[in-house]
């Protein structure tokens, strides 16, 4: 009986010196006609299961695709609430209602009136008519959720929800989960720029993330970074702008941020918003909403939402200098050493 303890003992030690050591992976590709990038750590890839998610995302939640769930809720095919629209949509009216209404996700009409959704060849200013018709059928107020019979209805069928503001930061907390549920506590995902980190990078610190500069020019790399945040706790990030996303209708610049209260363009002062919540979903909404309400309406909601962390890039009304309002985190300017 002696002899055989040894011999167990060093088939323990062979089996522990075969297992696979933890290691840093990289996964990156195109989902969501955006482009993904996620590191993390462990004792194997896990691309299946990474892909496994976004596929069961896309299938409930891409408005653009005809076959999923949401396509169909907007064609008045059913009414049956899922549970991953069901989360977003509670998050979503929460924010709309910090916002009165400003933040919305009924408001894609409004954005194809004016141009920046699926309706192309957009060239004139919307006249009031044209605002208040569509105004009719638009407002989070107008969808109502029973969550004991799992339904989700509208009052108008003519009413539909695009969750683009906040999807992409739902499902890269999907993929975080995902990870999580596999094991991993070192990790950074980014898809289409939305960010969920955790744990040390592969030189064993905290996560640095970089800001980009607002800028019109659509040639500008990514190097232009204006700022960066080391994220050393679990958190989701988020950042929005219309810099770069606006038309030109008759002769005026008309940026992509639409007030949904008013139907019309937000033209506020905030050039780019940048959202640290405890998860990417929140972010992603949140600096949207920032991006509407403006500098002086955001400092007054931020007063009830003490888990935020914010930078906000605007433009100085009488030099046009890039200036920062930051609350929460240290948000670290970069040197041009250009």
């Amino acid at each position: 009986m002696r002899s055989r303890i040894p011999f167990a003992l060093l088939v323990l030690l062979i089996i522990a010196a075969c297992a696979k050591q933890p290691q840093y992976y990289k996964e990156s590709g195109e989902r969501f006609h955006t482009y993904y990038h996620i590191t993390y750590e462990a004792a194997a890839p896990l691309s299946e299961a990474i892909d496994s998610t976004m596929q069961v995302f896309n299938d409930e939640l891409n408005v653009f695709e005809p076959h999923t769930y949401i396509a169909a809720w907007n064609r008045n095919e059913t009414d049956s609430l899922h549970s991953m629209l069901k989360e977003i949509v509670l998050k979503a009216i929460e924010i709309s209602q910090a916002t009165d209404g400003a933040y919305d996700i009924t408001g894609a009409p409004l954005f194809d009136l004016w141009g920046f959704g699926t309706r192309k060849g957009v060239t004139s200013v919307a006249t009031q008519e044209e605002v208040d018709s569509v105004l009719a059928f638009v407002g989070y107020e107008k969808i109502h959720l029973d969550t004991i019979g799992n339904r989700l209805k509208k009052e108008d069928p003519r009413l539909i929800i695009n969750p683009s503001s906040i999807s992409k930061g739902y499902v890269t907390d999907l993929v975080a989960k995902t990870l999580e549920d596999h094991g991993v506590q070192n990790y950074m995902v980014e898809i289409g720029g939305e960010i969920v980190c955790k744990g040390k990078n592969p030189k064993g610190s905290c996560w640095t993330v970089g800001i980009s500069k607002p800028s019109e020019d659509n040639t500008s790399q990514e190097g232009d970074l204006a700022y960066k945040v080391e994220l050393c706790n679990k958190v989701g990030l988020a950042s929005s702008g219309d810099y770069r996303n606006y038309k030109v209708l008759d002769g005026k610049k008309v940026a992509h941020t639409i007030d949904v209260t008013t139907g019309y363009p937000a033209h506020q002062d905030i050039l780019s918003a940048t959202v640290v919540a405890p998860t990417c979903m929140e972010a992603d909404a949140w600096a949207t909403a920032f991006m509407s309400i403006g500098m002086e309406r955001s400092k007054e909601v931020l007063q009830d939402q003490p888990l935020l962390s914010v930078l906000f890039i605007y433009a100085d009304p009488e030099t046009g200098e890039l200036k920062s309002y930051e609350q929460g985190m240290n948000f670290s300017a970069m040197k041009d050493e250009r």
